[in-house]
């Protein structure tokens, strides 16, 4: 067993790979809205008589603009708030220490070796 320390996360590194995540959770959400609009589109066509004009066209345009919209503000506001836990984790990280990690490194193949330069 090892125990190592998270003393400091980078941040620019977390950003990245937040606004990735993030993102990608916002194109399947985009997806779910783009459906969720095309539907509603087709019930415009129900009401005859009291029909709202441009109702399918609008509707049309969210559902495909929703996908890689919400991909694109879920990525960045996202990343955003993991970037400012990442500078407060930092910062409290020297005054208590960090987190702990007790490490089960097990019995795996020796690691490469760097050649001397």
């Amino acid at each position: 067993m090892r125990i190592a320390t998270i003393k400091r996360i980078d941040v620019g590194s977390l950003f990245k790979m937040a606004f990735v995540l993030y993102a990608v959770l916002g194109l399947i959400a985009g997806v779910f809205y783009g459906i969720f609009f095309a539907i509603l589109g087709q019930f415009g066509g129900l009401l005859k008589d009291e029909g709202i004009p441009g109702l399918g066209f609008l509707t049309g345009a969210l559902g495909i603009l929703a996908a890689p919209v919400l991909a694109f503000l879920y990525g960045f506001f996202g990343s955003v708030v993991a970037a400012i836990a990442a500078i407060l984790y930092n910062l409290a990280a020297r005054w208590v220490g960090g987190i702990t990690l007790d490490l089960d490194m097990g019995e795996g193949p020796p690691p490469p070796s760097t050649p001397a330069q």
